[in-house]
């Protein structure tokens, strides 16, 4: 199986058929997606017994299937049911009130006129329940019971993600099974609420449509289709608008010079899809992205820590985590390309095997995907990709051949040879000399978007805030050795050095502690500590943190105070 989707779950009447057993047409397209590798489920609001009655055999054509409106789960490993069942004292109320009333293991079913007296029962039963309409027919379930909460556990029994899943249905009761699917499909019958909030609407009604649609190239992965309810925030535009990009099915460029906001847009992103639930990986060449492993489902792997073995940042991806940081920060440039190309295999890999990661995120793209670089697994027409650079003229041009959407981050732009003008040259085709004039003209914080099927039409926005903190080059600055050049030397004067010096920021943490008093005072009245923070790390905020610091030296002159305030204020930037 090649394409994105792993599973379909699909409706049962006035989708796969009108009430009957379905067609040999779509039970033979059910069994021929099945061959390939993808899982169907039928979820139906149907009770089990009743759905047996009309179709002997159902259990045979599905891999799993969600019964009684997302109550009762039925698999080759037995039935269950996922809540407690409705009071049967509201059965006997609407019967008292000359209504018929079936009762599953869970719901009650029973025609969509008894829905006032159905809420009049739980109300003076005083009973949690919702009444589900799909067209004529009405079934009284437990609150939060919907064919989307019976899906996400049949999905998680069988290890598919629901944003690998396909959601197919017609009446009011399928809103539910497709707001939890990457992708909702309405068949040609469906009601027209569902259609209009469908990514898809078939051409023809119940099964026909079905048959057609389990053939055709949205499930075989030849056809993207951008999902409208799964939706990223890049920021606002100057007239106020909120400016989103589809979440899946697109391979996005982020490009831009050296403390552009590459990162930080990045970063943003990653946290918005590890939030929606999709799996991740990060390739992080130089630690921008640990602060990712501060949310739920993700974890970082390397850094200060030796890197796992390759087979591990599978298992982490198939198990209970959803997002991975893999930071090279520790590895020379060798060794960084020979583990990036491993883990790539491997998570490509994984991905035609099982569907995720949903996101693969490449910062420092044009090391390894670069004209000189080979392609190897790297599979870009898969879709899902997050590609970061401040060198996108040295990217392969089947990299940038296989782009949907383009970031141009200009902060800093100064001419036509900017990274920001040549990303956007050559994914537009517009005049380099006018791009440079017009990106000079914006703000420093402004970003670019532009879109492959609108590619002159660029978008100026402000990036959203961000809910991680981002520290540039975290490892590499906290424990790497700076070159001689670029190292602080501590003096007590001008002409006085002490010998102490500062190779990284650990080091400038203990040389700040055991400095002399005289030493400190030299260095913070001429602002040296943090001109050194701004020129070697480029850390504008720890920076300005220390500059602040130094401006109160000159003030009070105390300079264990000011001791005391630098080591605070660079152990809670970079060593807390």
């Amino acid at each position: 199986m090649s394409g994105t989707f792993r599973a379909v779950a699909v409706d049962f009447d006035g989708t796969l058929t009108v009430g009957g057993r379905p067609s040999a047409q779509v039970l033979d397209a059910i069994a021929g997606a099945r061959r390939r590798g993808v899982r169907v489920l039928l979820v139906t609001g149907r009770i089990l017994t009743e759905l047996r009655e009309v179709f002997a055999d159902v259990d045979a054509h599905f891999d799993a299937i969600v019964a009684e409106n997302g109550a009762v789960i039925a698999s080759p490993t037995g039935t269950r049911q996922l809540s407690e069942p409705v009071d049967p004292q509201i059965r006997r109320g609407l019967e008292r009130r000359g209504h018929l009333v079936r009762s599953g293991r869970v719901l009650l079913a029973c025609r969509s006129v008894a829905g006032g007296d159905a809420l009049s029962e739980i109300h003076r039963l005083g009973r949690d329940c919702h009444l589900v309409y799909n067209r004529a027919e009405l079934m009284v379930v437990p609150a939060g019971t919907t064919k989307g909460t019976g899906l996400l556990v049949a999905l998680a029994d069988l290890g598919v993600s629901p944003h690998s899943t396909i959601g197919i249905g017609d009446a009011e009761n399928d809103h539910a099974l497709l707001d939890h699917c990457e992708i909702g499909v309405a068949v040609a019958n469906a009601v027209a609420a569902l259609k209009s909030s469908a990514d898809i609407v078939l051409d023809e009604p119940n099964g026909e449509g079905i048959a057609d649609f389990l053939a055709g190239p949205v499930l075989d992965g030849t056809e993207q289709v951008r999902p409208r309810r799964w939706q990223l925030t890049l920021g606002t535009t100057s007239d106020g608008q909120v400016l989103t990009l589809p979440a899946s099915q697109i391979n996005l460029l982020i490009a831009g010079a050296s403390r552009s906001g590459k990162s930080y847009l990045t970063g943003l992103l990653a946290e918005q899809l590890i939030d929606l639930g999709y799996s991740v990986a990060v390739v992080d060449p130089e630690g921008d992205h640990t602060a990712l492993g501060q949310l739920p489902g993700a974890v970082v792997v390397g850094g200060t820590e030796p890197l796992p073995d390759i087979d591990r940042i599978g298992h982490v991806l198939t198990g209970n985590q959803r997002a991975v940081v893999i930071d090279l920060t520790q590895l020379a440039d060798r060794e960084r390309g020979t583990y990036f190309r491993a883990a790539m295999a491997r998570l490509e890999g994984l991905r035609a095997h099982s569907g995720v990661p949903h996101w693969l995120v490449v910062d420092e793209a044009h090391e390894q995907l670069g004209r000189d670089g080979k392609l190897g697994v790297y599979a870009p027409s898969r879709k899902g990709h997050c590609l970061v650079t401040y060198r996108p003229g040295e990217l392969r041009r089947e990299v940038t051949d296989n782009l949907d959407a383009l970031v141009a981050m200009p902060k800093g732009a100064e001419d036509a040879g900017d990274p920001a003008v040549d990303a956007l040259v050559t994914f537009t085709g517009l005049d380099r000399g006018r791009l440079a004039d017009w990106i000079a003209g914006l703000g420093d914080t402004d970003a670019v978007l532009v879109r492959r099927d609108a590619p002159h039409h660029l978008i100026v926005f402000q990036p959203a805030g961000r809910r991680t903190s981002h520290v540039r080059h975290w490892h590499k600055y906290v424990d790497a050795d700076l070159p001689r050049e670029r190292r602080f030397y501590f003096r007590r004067s001008p002409d006085e050095p002490t010998g102490a010096v500062a190779a990284n920021l650990n080091g400038l943490h203990q040389e700040l502690g055991r400095a002399t008093t005289a030493t400190i005072t030299h260095h913070a009245t001429r602002g040296d500590f943090s001109r050194w923070i701004d020129d070697v790390f480029q850390d504008s905020i720890l920076a300005g943190q220390f500059r602040t610091i130094e401006d109160a030296c000159h003030a009070h002159g105390d300079p264990e105070a000011v001791r005391g305030e630098l080591l605070s204020a660079l152990e809670a930037r970079y060593l807390g």
